[in-house]
């Protein structure tokens, strides 16, 4: 069951409401209230990063950082979950509500963020810096059928490092947010003002270029999402979560990242937990505002627009207009992947 409050329980329905079915909005920015979390916990803890599956409804991917593995409660692996629309899990592989998929030859060093691209390849963010190096990499793979699957394979994986990176050991730059948009992945550093980065891609290396930072006191980013309509994108540290308004939707790449960083967060939020929540992950559901978040804590938080101030949907992308230039994307190589 859900916490009281959080949205409007629809039992009937499996899927979240679609953008342009919800409703006009206050005037109000922030909501008056603290997101509670569901009554159901996931399986294991440090949840790192979840995303929404494009081709299955519903539908979710999570990870978990590094750290000891315990019987049942693997860290080299993708976990399944899915929610219907009040926000209660369902089974996902045969009675399974949380199976995990192991990702076959790769340990998993601190594994922070995930993400998902236009054909569906699933991007691990090995970003974290858990044990003081700054050795971070991205791992790409496949998505499985999550109704059948057990494993899944690396197919590519690249190696990167923050260009204006001025620490070394434990004070080093680490990114626990990412998000796909136009082709690239974007990372954002887990730091004051959190700036974020284009990645490009090479044969087995990741080039970051820096595009901006949010600033205004938005720091130390634990996960980011982008809306499919392109309005809106949200970010969050472990406690608040804010969502910034694109203002032109029909710009691409770079030129809609500064677009929306430039301005001030439409809407804002903050997370119910025990003393303090522990959120970092979260994703809009496909075709929807609607929010769902991981923690740390084993927590799952599901919330619609009314949970972070909003219940307004934003205008469509404007046909009007040509698109801002952006870097071409960049084809996805094949290198050899090594067992760690």
């Amino acid at each position: 069951m859900t916490a009281a409050g959080a949205y409007a329980i629809t039992p009937d329905r499996e899927t979240p409401v679609p953008i342009a079915a919800q409703s006009p909005a206050p005037d109000t920015p922030t909501a008056p209230d603290l997101l509670p979390a569901l009554a159901t916990e996931l399986p294991a803890n440090e949840a790192s990063g979840v995303i929404a599956s494009r081709r299955h409804p519903g539908v979710y991917y999570w990870l978990r950082d590094g750290g000891p593995v315990k019987p049942g409660q693997p860290r080299s692996a993708l976990w399944g979950l899915r929610l219907d629309r009040a926000g209660e899990p369902r089974t996902v592989r045969g009675e399974e509500v949380f199976p995990s998929y192991e990702v076959v030859g790769v340990g998993n060093r601190d594994w922070e963020a995930l993400a998902i691209d236009d054909t569906n390849n699933l991007w691990i963010g090995e970003l974290g810096a858990n044990d003081c190096r700054s050795r971070q990499r991205l791992l790409r793979v496949v998505e499985p059928d999550p109704t059948t699957a057990t494993s899944v394979e690396v197919a590519a994986e690249y190696a990167l490092r923050f260009p204006d990176n001025p620490r070394d050991g434990c004070r080093t730059y680490n990114s626990e947010a990412m998000f796909w948009l136009d082709g690239h992945l974007y990372v954002f550093a887990k730091t004051e003002g959190s700036p974020v980065y284009r990645v490009d891609l090479g044969e087995d290396t990741a080039t970051l270029v820096r595009i901006g930072q949010l600033g205004r006191g938005v720091d130390n980013i634990s996960a980011s999402s982008v809306s499919d309509d392109r309005t809106r994108l949200m970010v969050l540290d472990h406690e608040r979560l804010w969502v910034y308004e694109a203002g032109d939707p029909s710009l691409r790449g770079d030129a809609y990242v500064r677009d929306v960083i430039a301005r001030a967060p439409r809407w804002q939020g903050r997370f119910d937990g025990p003393g303090t929540a522990a959120v970092e992950g979260g994703t809009f559901a496909r075709d929807s505002y609607d929010l769902t978040f991981v923690g740390e804590d084993r927590r799952i938080y599901y919330s619609d627009p009314t949970g972070y101030g909003s219940v307004q949907p934003c205008p469509e992308p404007s046909e009007t207009g040509a698109p801002s230039e952006t870097p071409s994307p960049t084809p996805t190589p094949q290198p050899t992947i090594s067992s760690t």
